[in-house]
C-alpha cells in the first residue's frame, strides 16, 4: 500500500508539472535567436555561447605538402541537383503538412501572443520570382490559416512580397507563444516521426 502512494505521489507530480507552461521566443532574420522558458527557468537554445579556445597543440611537420580539399556544394545546391526545383517545392510542401498536423493537434493548447512574417522573395527573373512568390504564399498561409483556426493568436501580420528588384530571398519571423508540456510532448513526437520519414527520403 505504501509502495502503491510512492507511485501515484509521483504521477501526481509528473502531471503537475507537465500542467505548467512552455515558453518559447524565437526571432529570425539577420540574426536567430531562440529562447524558451519553463516556470521559473529561461535559458538561450540558440545561438550556443561561445566556448573558450583550447590551447593549440604544436603541429607536426608533415612529410609531404597535402593537396588542398575541393569543396564540397552547400546542401541546398545538393538538393536542387538531386531532385530539381519541383522536389524541392514538393518536400516544401510535406514539410508544411507536419507543421499543419502539429498545429492542428495542438489546437487552442497554443496560445500565441505574436506573430509577425515578413517574406521578400527573389527569382532569377520576373517570371521565376512570380513563380516562387506563389508556392511561398501557399506553403506560409496555410499553416498560419490553420494555426489562426485551431488556436489562439492574440497578434499577428503577414507581409509576403515579390522583390522583383531584389538579389536574394529575405525572410523574417518574430514569434511568442506558450503551451502545456502534456499537450506538447505527443504532437511532437509525431512530428519527429514524419520528419524522420522525410529525412529517409531526402537522401533517398
Amino acid at each position: 500500500m505504501k509502495a502503491l502512494m510512492i507511485i501515484l505521489g509521483i504521477i501526481a507530480v509528473i502531471l503537475i508539472l507537465l500542467m505548467f507552461p512552455l515558453k518559447i521566443w524565437l526571432d529570425y532574420g539577420e540574426e536567430t535567436k531562440l529562447r524558451a522558458g519553463y516556470m521559473f527557468l529561461k535559458f538561450t537554445l540558440y545561438p550556443e555561447k561561445p566556448k573558450k579556445p583550447k590551447k593549440k597543440k604544436p603541429e607536426k611537420k608533415k612529410p609531404e605538402e597535402e593537396k588542398p580539399k575541393e569543396k564540397k556544394p552547400g546542401m541546398v545546391k545538393q538538393l536542387l541537383d538531386k531532385h530539381g526545383v519541383s522536389g524541392i517545392i514538393d518536400i516544401l510542401k510535406e514539410a508544411a503538412a507536419i507543421v499543419t498536423d502539429v498545429l492542428k493537434k495542438l489546437g487552442r493548447h497554443l496560445y500565441i501572443t505574436r506573430l509577425n512574417i515578413r517574406i521578400c522573395v527573389a527569382g532569377e527573373d520576373a517570371a521565376d520570382t512570380a513563380i516562387k512568390y506563389g508556392y511561398v504564399c501557399s506553403a506560409v498561409y496555410l499553416p498560419v490559416s490553420v494555426l489562426r483556426e485551431h488556436s489562439v493568436v492574440k497578434k499577428h501580420s503577414i507581409d509576403i512580397s515579390a522583390g522583383f528588384l531584389a538579389e536574394k530571398t529575405a525572410a523574417e519571423l518574430e514569434l511568442t507563444a506558450k503551451i502545456r508540456l502534456l499537450f506538447l510532448i505527443p504532437a511532437m513526437l509525431s512530428a519527429l516521426f514524419k520528419a524522420v520519414k522525410l529525412l529517409l527520403k531526402l537522401r533517398g
